[in-house]
């Protein structure tokens, strides 16, 4: 079976900045992964100045996979970590515009503007 959810994390990127890629559907079923994954990226040493969530190969993000980001938010701002979320699809998008989590989880993407502080 093909897993649902595929992600990938890249630590210094640039120095001070890690990546986390997610690739495939971020819902119910998938939650618990996505989880250990933010958790992975946010605890490995050396811990992260800020972390950049590539959202471009998420198919699908359900309730469940937002409230994982805003879990791995919470975590980031505890240890002083920013977390950014690029490359937004549509429908993650409108999903973070209708719950009016979009004020909270911003985007470096330059089709945005300029960002305002990302947390």
């Amino acid at each position: 079976m093909i897993p649902l959810l595929h992600t990938t994390h890249i630590s210094g990127v640039t120095p001070g900045t890690d990546l986390l890629r997610l690739r495939g559907e971020a819902d119910q079923d998938t939650a618990r992964d996505l989880l250990r994954a933010f958790e992975h990226a946010l605890t490995s040493l050396p811990t992260p100045q800020a972390l950049l969530v590539d959202c471009q190969g998420l198919t699908f993000c359900t309730s469940a996979g937002l409230n994982v980001i805003l879990k791995a938010r919470r975590l980031a701002l505890r240890q002083g970590t920013t977390l950014r979320l690029t490359n937004i699809p549509d429908q993650l998008r409108r999903l973070l515009r209708v719950t009016e989590t979009d004020t909270v989880l911003t985007t470096p993407d330059p089709v945005d503007g300029p960002a305002p502080d990302a947390v």
